[in-house]
């Protein structure tokens, strides 16, 4: 025999298909087949590999599986026929009813539960969907490019002015290209006029993005007069009623604006998406916007360019042919902004990666893909919580009904048939539970999430996919709170139960592990909660690294605007100090790159005059300032702390860097100071002098308890010299938003999950302590008449369930500590410093829930009439 021969005799057929085949075959026909199954087998193997003769062996064994072959079921005993279930729902309806508080405390918990996983059902579904409702967003891809800044390679969605129209030329295989340049500006409708944001692209936009609109047409866009809303911008100017037609001045700059024609109002946008627009116009506009604009000036960046291609798998080709652009960027350039190369990002896919995108035209979503994660999590926690709390109710309620299962059992019913009775009846309650917990979560917690957030998620009880999950969580949630409870139950023996010597739900062991697991969640759900607030409080007092209590501010269209403000607010007595700047404080800056030695380096630049420092109290660390009027420090710099460290400067006074060919010096080091909201990191600042022409923004620090005067000061000034332009400005405390209201909503959201989860181990609490009471109601009775009180009952009760508390908290302790510090560190850039304060209040509150829960239950025990539990049925 040759050694592959010996080898293939050697390998068996799997076996799963056999144990299968034996289950359901005869046992005649048995020996015969599956010897000719093995022969063919090996024969096989001889051919194919050996995955392949699996293959052919498992198909051919279940095909094998024929009526003529199969065994004999019909005299077998059936679960299934329809009268048994139809008794089996009117026991657990009768059940419900005759134990009504049970059943609430079953169908509650259940139904809390239930709402919980449907409102992550809702939000998972509408971040899922995000930009999906795009026809062509699998064959429409952004143009990006990837360069080499802080010695690491960086993706960035910018591309060159020329790049589109090139592309659109040379590769006959786009469909699609469109343009995407964003500018503010000045829109006034009759009395209405508004500061607002216009998006210059092609007329293939709305091919590209599929936005449907509500009046109008899309090819109107390629007409270089007309103009398309969306529909919230439709009703700010005019009102519910079709504005086709009609007309809108746009203000592009100071003496400069065009009327253009409303031919198109977009309907509204689904809340799931990272891409919109409020105003589009075609990008030939710019040339009169801006008369400098070079749309061949490779220097120049768009801030996007998106093409359409006929197929997905076109997009190689274009890659490959992309080289010959990037010699065109790097030849335009200083070395310092040279690109590596160019790439494509799927628009289906977009928002994912958009965090990784610098300058990207669209919204990063991890934090949501994040959330969805943690939401997940807890309704997953919430529902073990509900299923634990399920099965000790479920448990003493099922003790009344012992002689119902001896007298079954006696008639001849078998455990299994038992067994399927409780969980038929289970499934019958958590329906019910399920429907409520529907109803909650589709007009309680959804709303209220999405009133918290002011967005909608599209939830509808119409989705298909809702109708897979649902009975999905009603089979899952059944089974998991029914499964122990009919297996313990139905274990009994007939003569014990009708001779009344069960001691029910006594020493179970696992019942008390439930309890000590639900202790366990809900002492971090309550830790959570607390340093979700702490944190919220910590980052309301943390300070921004400058004064933004007493200062305010304006952003004017130039410097003569400015002068005009400048001199009117320079008479009020209120006003401490006033500046100018090109920049400001949570409302712009410049990214640029520096050069040092033989690496460069990506930081944030603000040119701002002399004043800018005490004006906005930015406190001074090392060096100075700079000096008013000064034509050295024009070439000199000030850096805050964060560039100190970033670049390793030991000794950062007197240093030079390069930056736009033109060297320049560090003369201070400012404190770090958050520009923007804590939600994002300190990044490496320098301030530069700003040319006087260049002035956008009038900044002013105020006497203390002054500022509402001075604002209002500012406001009726403001409307003296621009009676036509919108103010456009305000308290400086207020650039960053709803940053605040954000961190109070996640706190507020922790708080009440903390809150259903002590209210569901408290339910579970007090089903298990109902167990206890309901299984030594005589020996309590018994020890009342012996003269046992309040301290004699309260140590039985402390026994048992101080243990379990002295588990549940050496467990859940630091088990909250290290995820609940792990969430903080990953959902905030900035966070109070974690320690175990938080999670000392939250055992703290757990265990004064249990106290209060036992005591309810020993006074119960202590009222009880001692008659009462003596009597024998």
């Amino acid at each position: 025999m040759h050694e592959s021969e010996y080898t293939n005799r050697n390998v068996s057929p799997p076996a799963w298909p056999l144990r299968i085949f034996r289950f359901f075959v005869k046992k005649e026909y048995l020996e015969e087949i599956e010897g000719d199954m093995e022969e063919i087998f090996h024969d096989n193997l001889g051919q194919f590999s050996a995955t392949k003769a699996n293959r052919i062996y498992t198909l051919e064994m279940l095909k094998l599986l024929r009526p003529i072959l199969l065994k004999n079921v019909k005299h077998s005993p059936s679960l299934n026929h329809y009268p048994m279930f139809r008794n089996y729902f009117k026991t657990a309806l009768r059940s419900l009813m005759k134990t009504p508080m049970s059943s609430f405390i079953n169908i509650f918990g259940l139904s809390i539960a239930i709402g919980i996983c449907v409102f992550v059902y809702g939000f998972a579904h509408w971040v899922y969907s995000t930009d999906q409702f795009h026809i062509n967003k699998e064959s429409v891809y952004l143009v990006t490019f990837t360069a080499d800044r802080d010695g690491t390679l960086q993706q960035h969605g910018m591309t060159p002015r020329p790049l589109g129209e090139m592309l659109r030329e040379d590769f006959a295989n786009i469909k699609n290209v469109c343009r995407v340049e964003d500018r503010n500006v000045i829109v006034k409708y009759q009395d209405h006029v508004f500061h607002e944001r216009v998006r210059y692209t092609d007329p293939d936009f709305l091919a590209i993005f599929t936005f449907p609109l509500k009046w109008g047409t899309s090819s109107s866009l390629s007409d270089i007069n007309s103009i398309i809303l969306n529909e919230d911008m439709s009703v700010k100017y005019f009102g519910e009623q079709n504005p086709v037609g009609m007309d809108l001045l746009v203000k592009f700059g100071e003496g400069n604006s065009k009327a253009f024609k409303v031919t198109g109002v977009a309907k509204k946008f689904p809340d799931a998406r990272t891409i919109d627009f409020e105003f589009l116009i075609n990008i030939k506009n710019l040339q009169i916007s801006d008369t400098q604009y070079n749309a061949d000036d490779w220097s120049s960046l768009l801030n996007a360019t998106l093409i359409h291609v006929d197929n997905p798998l076109d997009i190689e080709t274009i890659k490959n042919g992309m080289d010959k652009y990037r010699v065109f960027q790097n030849d335009a350039v200083e070395e310092d902004r040279a690109i590596v190369s160019f790439a494509f990002e799927p628009l289906a896919t977009l928002h994912n990666r958009a965090g990784d995108i610098r300058d990207d035209i669209s919204y990063s979503s991890d934090s949501n893909y994040r959330s969805t994660i943690y939401l997940s999590i807890v309704g997953l926690l919430m529902l073990a919580l509900a299923c634990f709390n399920y099965i000790n109710i479920a448990i003493v309620s099922a003790a009344k009904r012992l002689k119902e299962i001896g007298v079954r059992k006696t008639i001849g019913a078998t455990r299994r048939v038992v067994i399927v009775q409780f969980l038929t009846e289970n499934i019958v309650i958590t329906f019910f539970a399920l429907i409520f917990g529907v109803i909650l979560g589709a007009t309680f917690f959804i709303p209220g999430f999405e009133q918290m957030w002011h967005f909608s998620m599209g939830f509808t009880l119409i989705d298909p996919a809702i109708w897979i999950y649902l009975p999905a969580i009603l089979l899952f949630t059944a089974i998991a709170s029914g499964l122990y409870p009919a297996f313990y139950i139905s274990k009994f023996q007939v003569v014990r139960i009708l001779k009344g010597s069960v001691a029910f739900g006594q020493k179970n062991p696992l019942t008390k592990m439930f309890l000590v697991f639900q202790l366990i969640i809900a002492c971090i759900l309550i830790t959570s909660a607390v340093m979700f607030t702490q944190n919220t409080a910590y980052l309301a007092k943390r300070g921004w690294g400058y004064n933004q209590e007493t200062t305010m501010y304006a952003q004017v269209v130039d410097v003569v605007a400015f002068d005009k403000l400048h001199a009117v607010m320079d008479q009020n007595p209120d006003i401490v100090s006033i500046s100018g700047s090109s920049h400001h404080l949570g409302k712009d800056n410049s990214t640029t790159l520096i050069r040092m030695e033989d690496r460069q380096y990506e930081v944030q630049e603000y040119s701002v005059d002399a004043n800018y420092f005490g004006t906005m109290g930015i406190s001074l660390q090392q060096g100075r300032a700079f000096t008013e009027n000064s034509e050295s420090d024009k070439q000199r710099v000030v850096v805050n702390e964060t560039f100190v460290k970033s670049l390793a400067l030991a000794q950062p006074l007197g240093h030079q860097f390069k930056m736009d060919t033109i060297h320049y010096e560090i003369i201070g080091v400012v404190k770090d100071f958050h520009s923007y909201s804590f939600h994002q990191k300190l990044q490496p600042a320098i301030f530069t002098i700003a040319e006087r022409r260049d002035y956008r923004f009038l900044s002013i620090r105020v006497q203390a308890d002054q500022e509402e005067q001075t604002y209002k000061a500012l406001l009726h000034g403001w409307a003296e010299l621009f009676p036509d332009t919108p103010f456009q400005g305000g308290y400086q405390e207020d650039v960053w938003g709803n940053y605040y209201q954000e961190i109070r909503i996640h706190a507020t959201i922790w708080q009440v999950f903390a809150f259903i989860a002590i209210l569901l181990a408290t339910l579970g609490l007090y089903g298990l302590i109902t167990i206890n009471i309901a299984g030594r109601k005589r020996e309590f009775s018994i020890r009342k008449v012996l003269g046992a009180g309040l301290k004699n009952i309260t140590n039985i009760f402390s026994k048992q369930y101080v243990l379990l508390m002295i588990i549940a908290v050496i467990i859940g302790s630091p088990l909250s500590y290290i995820l609940i510090k792990l969430l903080i560190e990953t959902a905030y850039s900035y966070h109070m410093p974690i320690d175990y304060s938080g999670v000392i209040i939250a055992v703290f509150i757990l265990i004064l829930v249990v106290f209060l829960t036992i005591s309810t239950q020993i006074r119960k025990v202590l009222n009880a009439n001692p008659v009462d539990g003596l009597k024998v049925e």
